[in-house]
């Protein structure tokens, strides 16, 4: 008999890294005999579950229309997915809304499983599965260095329930690159501050006056969009913005023709243009990242460069250096391609993701919970919030938001000491050397 996943996800963004797990991990439990749905959140203006529908055509969708703008509206979309889809195991991302929904349903006697994925090294998302531990039945951790963070909170998770699975990407048939090709340099991610799609311009700027003949690539969307346009038309032999790409574009098109792909973020957990770009033999030139020595993705030196965040003209030097050096390019390329090959397949990732969800539905449940509060919390007229989303259903009300964020917001954590916590504890050498002895 088949088991039952539902998958909830945000649907602001097409083409992100959460969005290339999720796809990978559909896959593979389905051949695992998982039968997955993804619950797409739906809102009024930034989430349109038709641009992730187009964007990855292979899901099996079901909406959350939350186009009122509430919290209660975004509660009751994820109940009514989970009671139209029975899962035997949710799967939540980023999405804060379906704590509250899953303490509803399950005070209501709805049996399932929930399972919280950490993508980050943030310690606002750590810290926000450890408030809702209640209702967590497992929570699986992307990144080594949160795990062991997580791990290290003397009443956080029992071990049993917390587990680290890295992620994965498919390995291409490499080609041979031609020695005339154009040394070209990639950006593959969105172009948002939390990604310091800012530091492009002065990157470019940087490696353009040492590297005339060189290259730019940018694939990606979000708010520095409108600066590599204006780029793209400053520079049109040597800057290109190409936009939104999907994965089928971005293996066909896009890494097969660079030489160094360029990445900025001040934290990541296992990034997921770093790997893609590695697989296709590109030698990735990146941040010092939190949590960049703890996966064992980049090795520098040997299949990558590092630079301090916000460095752009160090980055600039250390691309110049690749291409005046094309025998050393060669090396590190041949380093990269071969070391996402042997370790990070996806054969194991579907493996260790069935394997962990498996191990879930065989754990104890945890304790039913009390009648949430929300339930019983007054809105206008003193009616209870539900009642009231009924009627603002009926008359057409909706609350305006600024930003996707704001319409349905990510994880996040009402008690500052866990906050505190969990940043002293992602920023620990004690949590660090812990990685650097287990060899990751």
């Amino acid at each position: 008999m088949s088991k039952t996943a539902l998958i909830l996800y945000p649907s602001a963004t097409a083409a992100c890294g959460i969005g290339t797990w999720l796809e990978a991990l559909s896959v593979a439990l389905q051949e695992h005999g998982w039968d997955v749905t993804v619950g797409l959140a739906r809102g009024a203006q930034f989430h349109d579950p038709a641009r992730v529908e187009a964007f990855r055509p292979s899901l099996k969708t079901i909406r959350m229309d939350a186009r009122t703008g509430t919290e209660e509206g975004r509660i009751q979309a994820i109940e009514r997915a989970v009671l139209s889809i029975k899962p035997d195991v949710v799967i939540v991302n980023v999405l804060d809304s379906a704590f509250e929904a899953v303490r509803r349903l399950r005070y209501r006697g709805h049996e399932f499983r929930l399972v919280a994925a950490n993508h980050g090294n943030l310690p606002v998302q750590a810290a926000c599965l450890l408030q809702h531990r209640d209702v967590i039945d497992m929570a699986v951790c992307v990144s080594r260095l949160s795990y062991l963070a997580m791990a290290a909170q003397a009443d956080g998770f029992i071990p049993e329930r917390l587990k680290h699975i890295a992620n994965a990407v498919a390995v291409p048939e490499l080609q041979g690159r031609s020695a005339a090709q154009p040394f070209r340099v990639g950006y593959a991610g969105r172009l948002d501050g939390d990604k310091r799609s800012e530091d492009i311009l002065p990157f470019f700027t940087a490696l353009h006056h040492r590297c005339p003949d060189a290259q730019m690539w940018v694939a990606g969307k979000g708010e520095s969009g409108d600066e590599m346009v204006r780029l793209a038309a400053s520079y049109p032999d040597h800057f290109s913005y190409c936009g939104e790409m999907s994965r089928a574009q971005l293996d066909r098109d896009f890494y097969p023709a660079l030489n160094v792909l360029v990445h900025f973020s001040p934290s990541e957990a296992w990034g997921y243009s770093i790997a893609e770009g590695m697989s296709h033999g590109v030698v990735p030139v990146t941040s010092a990242f939190r949590g960049i020595d703890t996966d064992g993705l980049v090795l520098e030196g040997s299949n990558a460069l590092v630079f301090p965040v916000g460095d752009t003209t160090l980055a600039a030097d250390m691309v110049a250096g690749l291409y005046q050096d094309r025998e050393r390019l060669g090396r590190m390329a041949a380093a990269a391609a071969t070391h996402i090959a042997g370790s990070f397949s996806l054969p194991v990732f579907g493996r260790s993701w069935s394997d962990a969800l498996d191990q879930c539905l065989q754990m104890p449940a945890l304790p039913l919970p009390a009648r949430p509060a929300s339930l019983d919390a007054r809105g206008p007229a003193s009616l209870p919030w539900p009642l009231w989303e009924r009627c603002r259903k009926f008359l057409g009300m909706r609350v305006a938001h600024a930003s996707a964020g704001e319409e349905w917001p990510h994880f996040k954590c009402s008690d500052p000491r866990l906050i505190q916590s969990m940043e002293q504890a992602l920023n620990s050498e004690a949590v660090k050397g812990e990685s650097v002895k287990s060899g990751k």
